[in-house]
Order: C-alpha cells, then sequence, then structure tokens
C-alpha cells in the first residue's frame, strides 16, 4: 500500500506542475500577444502621420454669395481623407469633407458649408491621417 501512495503522490505533483506551467504559457502567450498587436497598430498609426502632409493652395469664392473652396495638395505619400475645417479656431461645416479622398501629388477641393472666407480669415484643415495645413486669406 506505501508503494502505491508514492506513486500517486507523485503523479499528482506532476499534473500540478505541468499544469501550473500550461496557465502560465497561456497567461504570457496572451500579454505578449495583447502586447505585440498594440505595438503594431501604435507604429502604423506613427508612419501614416509621418507619411501625411498637405498645403492650401487657395481659398476661394465662385460667387460673392456662394460658400468658399479650399485647393488642397497633397503633398505626403499616403491618400488623404475625411477632412475637418476650421475658421478662425471654430469648426465649419464641410458639403464634401467626409468623401473627399486625394491621393499624393493630387489636388483636391473641400467645400464650405455656408461659409464665406474674407481677407483676413485663418482657415485650417485636417485630416484623419494626421496631416494639417494653416491658410490665411490675403
Amino acid at each position: 500500500m506505501r508503494g502505491v501512495s508514492t506513486i500517486i503522490v507523485g503523479i499528482l505533483l506532476l499534473m500540478i506542475s505541468v499544469s501550473i506551467t500550461s496557465l502560465g504559457y497561456i497567461f504570457f502567450t496572451n500579454i505578449y500577444t495583447g502586447v505585440t498587436t498594440k505595438s503594431e497598430e501604435t507604429i502604423s498609426t506613427t508612419v501614416k502621420i509621418m507619411l501625411s502632409g498637405m498645403k492650401i493652395e487657395s481659398v476661394y469664392n465662385i460667387s460673392s454669395s456662394a460658400p468658399s473652396n479650399i485647393t488642397i495638395r497633397n503633398t505626403g505619400k499616403v491618400d488623404l481623407t475625411k477632412f475637418s475645417a476650421y475658421r478662425n479656431e471654430t469648426s465649419t461645416p464641410t458639403l464634401n469633407g467626409a468623401s473627399l479622398v486625394i491621393k499624393p501629388g493630387e489636388v483636391g477641393i473641400l467645400n464650405l458649408q455656408n461659409a464665406i472666407v474674407v481677407s483676413g480669415e485663418k482657415i485650417q484643415v485636417t485630416s484623419a491621417e494626421g496631416a494639417t495645413a494653416i491658410y490665411v486669406k490675403p
């Protein structure tokens, strides 16, 4: 009977060791996966911000009563999307800011909604990729 108890104790100790090792492996694998995924997302976002750039070339009105149009050149290496406009530090709604896509090296026109920009006003445009441009109308 004594020999059997020693075998059972040995098997139980082995099972406990395997269980603890398995739990540790699962725990550290989940941590590693989470950290790796978050790091990849952060690096991807940072690279996109570094590669994005834009320049406001002009702000003009088609007529004296029509809302202003902003001509934007993509000076970066990624597509620019989801534009927001600010007039004198105040958010200004756009007609096509959500749908406008400007490819690298190309020019696009952002249409302001019900906003006529006059001389001396500051216009700021931002994109979802992190690009920002400021223009003061002469």
